[in-house]
């Protein structure tokens, strides 16, 4: 073992293990909220630290006064140890810079965890000195009691360390949970336990509590396997041949809520599931409870293939108010390069379903692809044009991941480099939501600033389809941004002054909207 963590074994056996868990730039962070919880049911200190956060297309380095606070938090709660939840690739080299400034002012080791370590064990462990692989609770506790107990932690399953001659020992992995049912809740009370460091704020307790919504997970992994996501890579290469997708009973997610409802007084769910499990048994049990025991309006996300009115009216009548569903692309770009086979006929339908139920559904559209052609564009315009208002546009600029197919395909046909890969690359940094700032090609512009509108009901749908067949906006698209940065500006105000009124316009996220660098499509 390095000297690090050599001297953290000899400082540590014999007592509890006092640990930070570290979130960069994601105060949601469920991974952080679920380790940690884990580990202080086993008796052991864990502060979780939230340095920085997300703040839509404009995540600025740290800064001097945040590793002064940082490296305080380190000294004063007397930590033996850091672990760093690295939720994105595009988080690598803050996490690369952070490690080695701490490097400088402390002797603590640092654990990297979460999915670009995962996806890339071997880059990481040239900064870190330990990488955790894969799911992390289990792992990360026998790794923690083995250090209090004075065991031998060379061989911890998913733990990759860092050796005093430059090697590295790597060890396979756990198997997966199977049942999750048997997982500690997050810990989301408030306490001083956990730490926000941002900019000039360095308080305590936790960030998100007080939120007017509650997010949380009912599964883990997907059924699906689209070539941009990390679900596939996962499924195919880390854990082949084990079931992936796994859910939890619909009576472990209630008591969750329950639990987390006895100190914080928030008015709706959000299930953050990849996809909401849509297994009827499974659903009817979730329907029945979900009314009696909760009672809330909640929200999911799903996958098109699963829509049924059937399966949809159940979660109406249960609660469900929002649905947030990724269409991508065209049918043609999304089939050919994101391995979602889903006709654009069979959105419309969806969409007209959901006006139906009154459902309010949010569209996820994946933008700055590098094979969408002239037809591919206009042929999303038309059937976004189909929907039924209201609903939300959320406009993503293609992100692609080390590991996934998405690169495969791409670096193959030679169509981007290695230096567009994130990790690498930053640029989800500055471009994840659409921003019309962005350089990109005038014809992309042109197609996105009128997609943009589409959602905004104060705009008639005949202009926007007058406007789409100008050749001289399409060459000069200028005064088509100034309308759509103008029709962003006043559905963003108008929504804020909605949610200001309930009292839903919380620190966090009047920290995040009031962000004008950042400003997104919406």
């Amino acid at each position: 073992m390095n000297h690090r963590i050599q001297g953290l074994m000899d400082q540590t056996s014999g007592r509890p293990v006092r640990v930070g868990i570290l979130s960069m730039y994601d105060v949601e962070n469920n991974a952080v909220r679920v380790l940690a919880a884990t580990l202080r049911a086993a008796g052991h200190t864990v502060v979780e630290i939230y340095f920085k956060d997300w703040i839509s297309n404009h995540l600025a380095p740290a800064t001097e006064l945040e590793y002064e606070n940082l490296e305080k938090t380190i000294r004063d709660r007397k930590l033996d140890m850091v672990c760093v939840s690295i939720r994105a690739s595009a988080y690598y080299m803050s996490a690369k810079l952070l490690t080695e400034e701490m490097r400088g002012r402390t002797d603590v080791p640092f654990l990297w965890g979460g999915m670009h370590p995962t996806l890339e064990p071997a880059d990481c462990i040239e900064t870190a000195d330990m990488v955790l692989k894969g799911e992390g609770e289990l792992a990360l506790l026998e790794l923690i009691n083995r250090l209090r107990d004075g065991v031998d932690i060379s061989d911890t399953k998913n733990v990759d360390f860092a050796q005093a001659d430059g090697s590295v020992r790597t060890n396979g992995l756990r198997p997966l949970v199977t049942d999750l049912d048997t997982l500690s809740f997050r810990d989301y009370t408030s306490h001083d336990d956990k730490v926000l460091i941002y900019g000039k704020i360095y308080e305590t307790g936790d960030p998100m509590h007080g939120d007017p919504v509650f997010q949380m997970m009912g599964s883990r992994g997907c059924i699906y396997k689209c070539s941009y996501c990390y679900n596939s890579t996962y499924k195919k290469d880390i854990y082949p041949g084990q079931k992936w997708f796994r859910v939890r009973s619909p009576q472990s997610m209630i008591d969750e809520i329950k639990a987390a409802r006895e100190h914080w007084d928030f008015k709706r769910i959000r299930f953050d599931d990849e996809v909401f499990n849509f297994q009827k048994a499974w659903l009817v049990e979730f329907c029945e409870l979900y009314p009696k025991e909760v009672g809330l309006p909640f929200e999911i996300f799903i996958e098109p293939k699963l829509v049924s009115e059937e399966r949809m009216t159940m979660l109406r009548d249960a609660g469900l108010i929002h649905v947030y569903m990724g269409i991508q692309s065209s049918e043609r770009v999304t089939g050919h390069l994101y391995d979602r086979r889903v006709k654009n006929k069979s959105i419309e339908g969806i969409a007209q379903l959901y006006h139906k139920l009154g459902i309010k559904p949010h569209f996820q559209l994946i933008f700055d692809d590098p094979v969408s052609t002239e037809g591919d564009k206009k042929a999303l315009f038309e059937m976004v044009e189909s929907f039924p208002p209201p609903y939300d546009l959320y406009l993503f600029s293609m992100t692609v991941f080390p590991g996934s197919e998405l690169v495969n395909k791409l670096l193959d046909n030679g169509i981007i480099s290695k230096y567009d890969v994130e990790g690498t690359n930053t640029r989800v940094f500055y471009q994840h939501r659409v921003n019309l700032k962005y350089p990109r090609p005038v014809e992309d512009t042109f197609w996105i600033s009128l997609i943009q509108m589409q959602s905004k009901p104060f705009i008639p749908k005949t202009m926007l389809r007058a406007l789409s067949k100008s050749e001289t906006l399409r060459q000069h698209p200028w005064p088509l941004i100034q309308m759509a940065h103008a029709s962003n500006f006043v559905k963003l105000g108008s929504t804020a002054v909605r949610m200001a009124a309930e009292g839903e316009m919380t620190k966090t996220l009047w920290r995040r909207w009031s962000s004008m660098e950042g400003v997104i499509t919406t």
